[in-house]
């Protein structure tokens, strides 16, 4: 499972190899935030839990010498920089 969470570990989100939502976790703190705030981290969350995993499956085809890889597999970098918007 690949895992994103905010920086206080209030919102959590696990989706599966695939980037299938596995689990949210809300830690009482996050339940203080108003709907649509709450909404928009679990999602922005689970897309970059959905990134990692598809970043994996890219260094895996990497690894194994795949040619032709699709430009929709994320690079590192580009994770990374969607990982740095997540400021909250």
């Amino acid at each position: 499972m690949f895992e994103a969470a905010n920086h206080d570990q209030s919102v959590i989100v696990h989706v599966g190899r695939n980037g299938d939502t596995r689990t949210v976790q809300l830690e009482p703190a996050a339940m203080d935030l108003p709907d649509q705030e709450l909404a928009s981290r679990i999602v922005r969350l689970n897309t970059l839990a959905y990134l990692r995993s598809q970043l994996a499956i890219r260094r895996e085809m990497e690894a194994n010498r795949v040619e032709g890889i699709s430009g929709r597999l994320p690079t590192e970098p580009q994770v990374n920089a969607y990982a740095a918007t997540i400021d909250f």
